[in-house]
């Protein structure tokens, strides 16, 4: 329960604030990632919201201190400078990502252990979208910065 209480937590914190992290993003492609970060929190808070109801339980979150500090790493790296900016918050995102993983991957475990069939499919659907997303933070977080590899590729041609 607490499991299912934490990722319910989670999504609900993500969907709620993402319009103040887009609010500071200069970057487009960080901007459009979080946009699909809260569209898909929602749903995957509803779709959680249906697991309650089939354990005949009011939906309820429990709070992931986990999920509001790297929230607050988040915030703080956006308002920070634009470039280190995108990549920190990124990473910060990133590591909320693998986190709802975790979450999402020990439920479907629980579900399996005791034929929970009915909520299989939207569990492992989480799983997946998270997968995605992750791919694209992560992407975003350790690309190197254009300052650093025009510098790096200008040393580079020096020495030959």
């Amino acid at each position: 329960m607490r499991t299912l209480r934490h990722i319910y937590d989670t999504e609900k914190q993500l969907g709620s604030s993402m319009a103040a992290l887009t609010a500071s993003i200069g970057d487009l492609r960080l901007l459009n990632a979080l946009r699909e970060i809260e569209t898909q929190s929602r749903l995957q808070a509803q779709r959680i919201e249906v697991i309650f109801r089939e354990l005949y339980l009011e939906p309820r979150g429990e709070a992931s201190w986990a999920a509001t500090a790297l929230l607050r790493d988040a915030w703080e790296a956006c308002t920070a400078n634009r470039n280190e900016g995108t990549r920190g918050c990124a990473a910060a995102l990133l590591a909320i990502k693998r986190y709802e993983i975790t979450l999402y991957e020990a439920l479907l475990r629980w579900s399996e252990d005791y034929a929970f069939d009915e909520v299989i499919p939207d569990i492992r659907r989480s799983i997946a979208e998270e997968l995605v997303q992750a791919s694209i933070l992560s992407e975003l977080a350790f690309e190197a910065a254009p300052d650093r590899a025009a510098l790096a590729q200008g040393s580079s041609g020096a020495l030959h």
